[in-house]
C-alpha cells in the first residue's frame, strides 16, 4: 500500500482540510502584530459599524415616532366626542317624518276614493 493515499473516509476528508488551510494561508497573509495592530483592527471595526449603528438609529426614531402617533390618536379617538351628521334621527323618527310629509297627499287621496268628505 502507498502511505500517501488514505484508506478509509476519514483520512481523505482531513487531507482535502489540510490542503484547504494550506491554500488558505497562501492567499491571505497573516498581519504583523505590531504597536499599529490593535489601533487599526478596532479602526476597521468602528468603520463597519458606523453604518449599521446609523440604520438602527433611523431606526429607532422611526418606531419612536409611529409609538408616538399611535398614542396620539388613540388619546384624540378617546377624548372628541364624536356626532355624525348624517344620522340625526332614529330609523323610527325618519319613517315618521317621511309619512307626515307624503301622507297627509296619500291619506287625502284615499279618502276621496272611497267617495268620504274632505279629510280635512
Amino acid at each position: 500500500m502507498n502511505p500517501n493515499v488514505p484508506d478509509n473516509l476519514e483520512d481523505q476528508l482531513g487531507l482535502e482540510l489540510d490542503r484547504l488551510f494550506l491554500t488558505y494561508r497562501e492567499a491571505c497573509a497573516a498581519p504583523e502584530a505590531g504597536p499599529d495592530f490593535m489601533p487599526q483592527l478596532w479602526r476597521m471595526i468602528e468603520a463597519r459599524r458606523s453604518v449599521s449603528s446609523a440604520f438602527g438609529r433611523w431606526t429607532k426614531a422611526f418606531v419612536t415616532a409611529a409609538a408616538a402617533l399611535c398614542i396620539l390618536l388613540g388619546l384624540l379617538q378617546s377624548y372628541v366626542p364624536s356626532r355624525p351628521t348624517f344620522y340625526t334621527q332614529t330609523y323610527i323618527e325618519a319613517l315618521q317624518a317621511e309619512n307626515s310629509a307624503e301622507g297627509a297627499t296619500y291619506f287625502e287621496a284615499l279618502w276621496t276614493e272611497d267617495g268620504g268628505a274632505s279629510f280635512q
